[in-house]
């Protein structure tokens, strides 16, 4: 576990009453002193306390500002196996700091490092048709593999389609959810989650206690777009709440990506219409990877000493079949094979009986 500094314990300390609004922890957050016991900053605190919480709120406030209760946080967090950033700390994400309500404590299980990765979200509806959750797939294959990150929650459909394939090609992945990490919803996923938190980052604003809310969820989202470089919205209704990970991004100037829809397809209708309004059509993993700039890395690939013989005679242009012939003392029917599986690896291209090199990258 790791060591807190006073004034991240503070913030964990407030960050425990539920019921104290966010702007008050926010403001209490910018008393806090780097030295700060809970008690000092509580009795520091006490005229702002009285004038907008009340006495009564200030007292039990105060009451609970002893060590007891802050080692008792601190111990459950260790129980747990949960750590936490806080917007004093140094891992704290960059990005959410520039967001207009940011978390002021993350309570994560993972490696933490992974938000210094190139994020990039993939969200979509938890109604979704076969179709869109292949192409999900298929656009996480091929993100990580030019080195994005993943980033989405825990719901049914394209949520947890990421997961498991970035799980599957082990790569990593973060989930954001929206309860505390003791209360996975929904609670199907809790095995999917276990797995992220050991080869990703699981991520929630929420003490591990909280139990999720319905509205916890859309301000949830502001988090998985407030991470991410850009973000990809897969699938979604009009009302989808899912298009609130859209508005996030539009609001924090986020690269916005959706896949297009047929006419009357209700799960892509939102998609469509973040069209409309300016979002980027995206029908091919291609198309994101093309806008960063982005290549995949070449695959190696095994050769036979046939294949070796025939890549070498090409390596000084395109040569007709007899020639290579000619160059190898072969007949036409015992490279014509050696070719065909050539081209199969995407090794060298055909136009009529002349063939070149696609790749020069390969060892011989």
């Amino acid at each position: 576990m790791k060591n807190y500094s006073q004034r991240e314990i503070c913030l964990v300390y407030l960050d425990s009453f539920l019921g104290l609004e966010y702007k008050h922890k926010r403001n209490l957050c910018d008393l806090v002193e780097r030295d700060y016991t809970v008690s000092e900053l509580i009795k520091n605190a006490k005229d702002y306390l009285l004038t907008n919480l009340g006495e009564n709120e200030y007292n039990t406030i105060l009451e609970s500002a002893k060590d007891v209760y802050v080692d008792y946080l601190f111990d459950n967090l260790t129980k747990n196996g949960v750590s936490v950033t806080t917007v004093f700390s140094k891992d704290y994400p960059k990005s959410l700091l520039k967001t207009d309500c940011p978390p002021l404590v993350l309570y994560y299980k993972g490696d933490i490092s992974l938000l210094n990765s190139e994020l990039f979200a993939i969200v979509g509806s938890r109604k979704s048709l076969p179709s869109a959750l292949s192409l999900c797939e298929r656009y996480v294959k091929e993100l990580v593999e030019v080195g994005f990150v993943p980033v989405t929650g825990i719901a049914e459909g394209v949520d947890a389609k990421v997961l498991s394939t970035a799980l599957s090609v082990k790569a990593k992945a973060i989930s954001v959810i929206a309860g505390g990490l003791n209360h996975v919803y929904p609670k199907a996923h809790c095995e999917l989650i276990d797995k992220v938190a050991k080869n990703g980052l699981v991520l929630s604003e929420y003490p591990p206690e909280t139990i999720p809310k319905p509205f916890h969820f859309p301000v949830r989202n502001r988090i998985i777009a407030g991470l991410s470089k850009g973000v990809l919205i897969v699938s979604g209704a009009i009302k989808s709440g899912t298009l609130y990970t859209a508005e996030y991004a539009e609001e924090y100037g986020k690269d916005l990506f959706a896949v297009p829809y047929g006419v009357g397809v209700l799960s892509g209708a939102g998609c469509n219409d973040l069209i409309k309004r300016g979002a980027m059509l995206t029908d091919t993993p291609k198309d994101i990877i093309d806008f960063y700039g982005k290549s995949a890395p070449k695959k190696q690939v095994q050769l036979t000493d046939s294949e070796r013989e025939i890549i070498r005679a090409l390596k000084d242009g395109q040569l007709h079949v007899e020639k290579i012939c000619t160059l190898l003392n072969k007949q036409v029917f015992e490279i014509t094979p050696i070719l065909s599986i050539l081209e199969i690896k995407g090794i060298i291209s055909k136009s009529g009986n002349v063939f070149g090199l696609i790749r020069n990258d390969l060892e011989e």
